[in-house]
This record gives C-alpha cells, structure tokens and sequence, in this order.
C-alpha cells in the first residue's frame, strides 16, 4: 500500500511540474521589453548580467555582502557563481538587479531558456536607438559598428560608466525632448573579472582570460591553439532548471523593473508648435530579418505599449502630454474651414442661460416704446 501511495505521488508531481512548463516562448515584443534596461550598457556588463541573472539567489548573496561594506578583496573568496563575483566589483548594477528581483529572475529564465534570442533582442534595441538618434558616442562609452552588430564599449581603456536612461523614451524619437538621453554616473575600474565576451556572430557569451582593451577579437574561434582557454558559457544545468521552472511565464505578465538610481530625465522643451516636419524613426529596425510590411500594428516603434510599464509616473505624464499633443496635430493642421462659419462661433452663448436671463427685463421697456 505504501509503495502505491508513493507512485501515486511521485506521477502527481510528476504531472505537476509538467502542466507548470509553458508551452510557448517569450515573443521578440516580450523580449525587448525585458532587455530594454539594460540593452545600451556596454558590452563587458551585459556579458556579467546575463550569466548572473540566471543564478538571482547569488545575486541577492553578493548585494547583501556589499550592503554590509564587504571588503572587495574578499570577494573572490565567497561562494558565489563566477559571473555574480565579477559583477559585484559594479555594486551600482548588483543592487539595482537585486532591488527589481522580479525582474531579475525572469531575465535570468528567458536568458537560459532562450539565450540566442535574448541576444537578438539587445541587437534589435540597439538599432531602434541608433534610427532614433539616441545612442552616440560619449566620453563615457562608444559605438562600434561590426558588419550587422552594434556593439558598446567603454571609451577609457581602463573604466567603465553605468549607463542610466529610460527605456521608454530612448528607442523611439524623442521629439520635443532635448538631451541628454543616456546619462551616466561615477566610473568603475576594469580587471581581470572581465573574462566574458559577447559573441555577435552567434549570439552567446563566452568566458576565457582577459586581456585590456576593447577590440572584437574573437579569440573563441579557436578554442586550444595556443594556450587558448576559452569557452562557450554554459548555465549550470540544476540551478537553470530551477529558475526556468519556477520564473519562465512568457504567457503571464512580465515585470516593471525601475530605472536605475542617478537617472537624470531629458529635459523637455517648452511648449511650442509640433516638429510636423520631424517625423519618428521612419520604421522599425528589422535586425532580426522579420517581415517589414507598412507599420507594424499600432505604432511603428515599440512606445508606450512597449515600454510604459516601467515604475516612473513622470513617464506616463509624459506619454500623455505626447498623446495629446499627437492627437490635436491634425485638428490644428485643418482649424481654417471650420473656423468660417460664425454659427459655431456664437452657439455657446445662444444656449448660456444664466446669460440671457437679464434680457428679459429689457423686453418689456420694449414693449413701452412700441406703445
């Protein structure tokens, strides 16, 4: 009877888990809401992010060491992933990622269920902020081009700036906003935690020894020659099942991390006339070669349906204020027709009635002159 008992446990969770394991994918929309947040950070964090978003409970670990005022020589010797171990030498981002968990957790799934396409999706980002006019060079960190990928590097051989921006305003065209539109805090040193490196060719991170600078020099293209080391990041295998099976949900709700701390808003220009003659990115980059036919279903960029769930209520002020002023463009481009006909004009005090009650005592000395 025991025996019984147990099978029938064992095919019930069994059953459990199954009916808890989606049966479908994170979309590419999905994913470029998730990515937007960190899509424009330079290349060295993003190959720190990805890995540790799959291992969030290291994440928690290390924000709580750094809260604590750990010393950073004492880092290497916790017990932490190695990817947590290098990005806690950034504590700005551990913090951030350890405030919005949430957030984290479902990165880390998508990313170890879904990592070529997460790569793609920062790619795709990144091409919607360059139509849009957004990410440029800076002092802090610089664009560079190879073939079809766009990466970001640190300008300084030997410091990296954690970019601050909002996604919801950096990958379409920011009309009447004046930049800045990615800003940037204090600078963190480099070292040799920097061993990953995202691979654009084939959309993966891979972790070997790190040597200064910021080339593409694709050293993983031959793995062995030479004392090469390198290696293809793999997510452990126990610690990926258990955070794909308990934050993987492409059919629920994704989360709506904040915009990091130190983020200073583009100031937005007084009201004035409509740039008409400025138009939005004129379509969406297609960097991952889906159809381009006319505009895509409501917006050509992915606005407010996109990125308006992020925690900033100035933002939805400002998509409001940007709504409005969209919507009442047309009806100032047309007004001269319907101005002309003075009906319209006079309509509003024929139908005021606290107004025409004194006219009717006036009415009655008519009467008297007429007699």
């Amino acid at each position: 009877m025991k025996a019984v008992f147990l099978l029938a446990l064992a095919l019930g969770l069994a059953s459990s888990v199954k009916a808890q394991t989606p049966g479908a994918t994170y979309s590419p929309e999905q994913l470029d809401q998730m990515l937007g947040p960190i899509a424009l950070y330079p290349d060295p964090l993003v190959a720190l992010i990805l890995p540790a978003s799959t291992v969030p409970a290291d994440l928690t670990l290390a924000a709580g060491y750094l809260a604590a005022n750990g010393a950073p020589g004492g880092i290497d010797a916790q017990p932490w992933d190695p990817s947590v171990k290098a990005l806690a030498r950034y504590p700005d981002v551990v913090k951030w990622m350890n405030d919005n968990l949430d957030w984290t957790q479902a990165l880390g799934a998508a990313f170890a269920q879904q990592p070529a396409d997460v790569m793609k999706s920062i790619q795709q980002l990144r091409a919607q902020a360059r139509a849009a006019g957004t990410l440029a060079d800076t002092p802090q960190q610089r664009v560079d081009l190879q073939g079809d990928a766009i990466r970001i590097v640190p300008t300084q051989p030997d410091t990296i700036f954690v970019p601050e921006y909002d996604p919801a305003i950096v990958y379409e065209s920011p009309v009447g906003y004046d930049g800045p539109f990615i800003t940037f805090g204090r600078g963190f040193p480099v070292g040799a935690w920097l061993g990953y490196e995202c691979d654009w060719d084939d959309f993966g991170i891979w972790v070997g020894p790190w040597s200064r600078g910021w080339a593409y020099r694709r050293d993983w293209r031959q793995p062995g020659l030479g004392g090469n080391s390198w290696r293809a990041w793999q997510p452990d295998p126990r610690r990926s099942r258990e955070v794909i099976h308990n934050f993987y949900r492409p059919e629920g709700r994704l989360p709506s991390p904040r915009i990091i701390a130190g983020y200073r808003a583009p100031v937005r220009r007084p009201t004035e006339t409509p740039h008409v003659a400025m138009p939005r990115a004129p379509a969406r980059p297609d960097y991952r070669g889906r159809a381009m036919a006319a505009p895509r279903p409501s917006t050509p960029a992915p606005s407010s349906p996109l990125f308006g769930g992020y925690n900033r209520g100035t933002q939805t002020r400002d998509f409001s204020n940007r709504g409005q002023a969209s919507r009442t463009a047309p009806v100032r481009a047309l007004p001269p027709p319907r101005a002309a006909p003075p009906a319209r004009a006079a309509a509003p005090t024929r139908q005021s009635a606290p107004a025409r009650q004194p006219a009717q005592a006036p009415t009655e000395k008519d009467n008297r002159d007429r007699h």
